[in-house]
């Protein structure tokens, strides 16, 4: 199977990096980027064929012209111009995939031939380290083994969950986007521990070591997050005083309100 991917951002990187990591023949793999200097990094990172836009106008073009999976890893505001370019090049059973977020299906096949099968993923930067979670909607032309040839292509780097298109910003806005929000709350926990006196170095330390391990308590399939918390926050404790604190200060509702900003942004994005 012959795999393309047009950019080499963070998330196609992270694809291609799964794929050769699990033995994937690199001559099946092709992929293009915008500058020169970037190519070069590529192809010295994966040991894959790499092309430049910027030396070649028609390098994407060229890299999916006998692809069976075709993987657009542009900005959401370059996906049309760019899937527009590649239309007169695809071969009909070429499967177009997006990584881009709030570009609807309907988008995508509005600018490809008529018949295209497309299908819509929502991956995050977990990814990188094979921990990613990988949304799936498929176009109506998609068959159930092209379907199968795309989930395979995330096996090694991530899990991959079928839904309906219309959940998919609400997956996005949880878990692709995710990482971030847990980001954050290291950073908050860290400064907090400074207010109470830590220095900052090891706040640091102590609120990283503290979500990674908590991380790998909830890396059991079933491994259930409330019955944690409740095992911890102990009637009339010190993290049952902190859980109620974070209660009547509206941290769930603050939760709530960041996904559904996340959401809206996706549908406009999308628009």
């Amino acid at each position: 199977m012959r795999i393309s991917f047009i950019g080499l951002g963070h998330l196609n990187s992270a694809i291609v990096a799964g794929l050769l990591a699990e033995g994937y023949d690199p001559e099946n793999l092709i992929a293009t980027t915008h500058s020169e200097a970037s190519a070069a990094s590529r192809r010295e990172a994966f040991g894959i064929s790499v092309t430049a836009e910027q030396n070649n106008p028609g390098a994407n073009a060229q890299a999916v012209a006998d692809a069976d999976i075709v993987v657009l890893g542009v900005k959401p505001f370059h996906i049309v111009e760019t899937a527009q370019g590649l239309a007169d090049a695809l071969r009909s059973d070429t499967v177009v995939v997006s990584v881009a977020a709030g570009t609807t299906l309907a988008t995508l096949t509005s600018v490809l031939p008529e018949g295209q099968p497309v299908v819509r993923t929502m991956p995050n930067v977990a990814l990188t380290v094979g921990k990613g979670v990988v949304g799936l909607a498929r176009g109506t032309t998609v068959t159930d083994a092209q379907v199968t040839q795309v989930e395979q292509l995330f096996a090694a780097s991530g899990t991959v969950f079928q839904l309906s298109e219309d959940q998919l910003n609400a997956l996005g806005a949880l878990a692709g986007s995710g990482p971030g929000y847990v980001f954050r709350f290291v950073n908050a926990l860290a400064a907090a521990g400074v207010e109470l006196g830590l220095e900052e170095q090891v706040a640091q330390e102590l609120a990283r070591l503290t979500v990674v391990g908590a991380g790998a308590m909830l890396d059991h399939h079933d491994a259930d997050p409330s019955a944690l918390e409740d095992s911890i926050a102990t009637e009339g404790g010190t993290t049952q005083a902190a859980l109620n604190s974070m209660d009547a200060n509206g941290f769930n509702d603050l939760i709530i309100k960041a996904l559904q900003a996340n959401v809206a942004r996706s549908e406009e994005l999308g628009a």
